[in-house]
């Protein structure tokens, strides 16, 4: 594993602030996500982003929305490519896989869950997540991350103001690490969980 990728992931917290595209406020267009990663402190831990795909992409993203099918990149401080989260084509059910030098370390999946929002994690080597959250939150979103009835983790989401979420999806988002003992695999699985949910939950559809 790249060491800007550890150095990344053995933070306390991971701070993803979503960029703002003129064209989401303006015209309503719908654009690829980017991300600039910062630890708790404000140091700067590289940038996440949607790869663009071209033309074909750009269509993709305005008629399939949140349901399409997309790779998010994560990059360290020189731009060197160090991890990706391959979410595939679902109608209803989305998923995420984490993928650190070409092999799957995890993946994250929605599940059907009457009033909740239900995840679960699956990390190589058999270690299994789930996040229950109600979908009646208003202001800070919070998805406890657990295991064995345990928080391990915590995926938040701040409300920055009403004329912000009104006009551009570009949102603050965090992960705090609450279990020292969690490997390096199954965080990386977590971070892509966040970039699961802001997907699933709180892009404009």
């Amino acid at each position: 594993m790249n060491e800007a990728l550890k150095d990344m992931l053995t933070q306390d917290a991971i701070i993803a602030k979503q960029d703002m595209e003129v064209s989401n406020i303006v015209l309503g267009i719908d654009a690829a996500n980017r991300y600039s990663l910062f630890d708790s402190n404000g140091r700067s831990l590289g940038i996440a982003a949607e790869e663009s795909s071209g033309a074909g992409g750009w269509l993709i993203r305005q008629f399939l929305r949140n349901k399409r099918p997309c790779k998010v990149h994560i990059y360290d401080q020189k731009g060197q490519q160090i991890a990706t989260g391959k979410k595939p084509f679902r109608f209803i059910f989305s998923e995420m896989s984490a993928v650190v030098d070409d092999q799957i370390v995890g993946r994250s999946r929605r599940r059907f869950k009457i009033l909740k929002r239900k995840y679960t994690i699956e990390v190589q080597g058999g270690s299994n997540f789930e996040i229950n959250s109600s979908i009646f939150q208003f202001g800070k979103h919070a998805f406890d991350v657990t295991r064995n009835n345990s928080v391990v983790a915590t995926i938040a989401k701040q409300f920055e103001g009403i004329m912000k979420m009104a006009f551009t999806q570009a949102d603050t988002f965090s992960i705090q690490f609450k279990d020292n003992n969690l490997t390096l695999q199954e965080r990386c699985t977590l971070l892509f969980t966040l970039f699961l949910i802001d997907f699933d939950v709180f892009e404009q559809r």
